[in-house]
C-alpha cells in the first residue's frame, strides 16, 4: 500500500470535510488552504510536479488569497470576532495540521525522489511547452468557461453576503 498517498487523500479529504461543515468563513478558507497543499502534495506524488507548482501558486496563493480578501471585506466593522481559544474542534484540526506539517517536513528532509516512483513516461512529459500547447489549442474554451464561471460565483456570492447584511 502506498502510504504517502493514503497520508495526503486523508488529509484532503478531512480538511475538504472540515471547509464545508464550519460555520465561519475564515476558518474554512484556511481549512481550503489545508485541501490545496494536500492535493499538491498528490500531485507531487503522481510525477506531476509542474501541476503541484501551479496548484500551489494559483490556487493556494492567488485564489484564496482572494477569498480571504473578500472574507475580510464582507466584515462589518461593528461585528465582532468570536474567542475561539476554548473551541476543542479548531485545537483538534491544529493537533492534526501540526502533524501533517510534521510529516511533510520529513519528506522535504528525506527528498522528493526517493518518494516519487518513476515509470516509463513518454519524452516530454509535464514540460511547460506540451501542457501550453494543449491548453491552449485543445482546451482553451473549458478554460474560458471555467473563467467566466468562477466570476459569476464570486460576484454572486458578494452580493449574496451584502444582502444578508444590509
Amino acid at each position: 500500500m502506498d502510504y504517502y498517498f493514503l497520508l495526503f487523500a486523508i488529509m484532503a479529504v478531512g480538511a475538504g470535510i472540515f471547509t464545508i461543515t464550519v460555520r465561519d468563513a475564515l476558518p474554512s478558507a484556511l481549512g481550503l488552504l489545508t485541501v490545496f497543499i494536500a492535493l499538491a502534495a498528490l500531485y507531487l506524488h503522481l510525477n506531476a510536479p509542474l501541476i503541484a507548482i501551479f496548484q500551489v501558486s494559483i490556487y493556494a496563493g492567488a485564489i484564496l488569497v482572494l477569498v480571504v480578501f473578500v472574507i475580510m471585506l464582507l466584515i462589518t466593522p461593528d461585528e465582532e470576532l468570536e474567542s475561539r481559544q476554548k473551541n476543542i474542534s479548531y485545537r483538534t484540526l491544529g493537533a492534526i495540521l501540526g502533524v501533517y506539517l510534521s510529516v511533510l517536513l520529513v519528506i522535504g528532509i528525506k527528498g522528493i525522489d526517493q518518494i516519487i516512483v518513476q515509470k516509463g513516461l513518454p519524452d516530454g512529459f509535464g514540460h511547460p511547452s506540451l501542457i501550453g500547447t494543449l491548453f491552449f489549442k485543445k482546451y482553451i474554451l473549458h478554460f474560458e468557461m471555467a473563467s467566466v464561471l468562477l466570476l459569476v460565483a464570486l460576484i454572486a456570492a458578494i452580493y449574496l453576503a451584502k444582502k444578508k447584511n444590509i
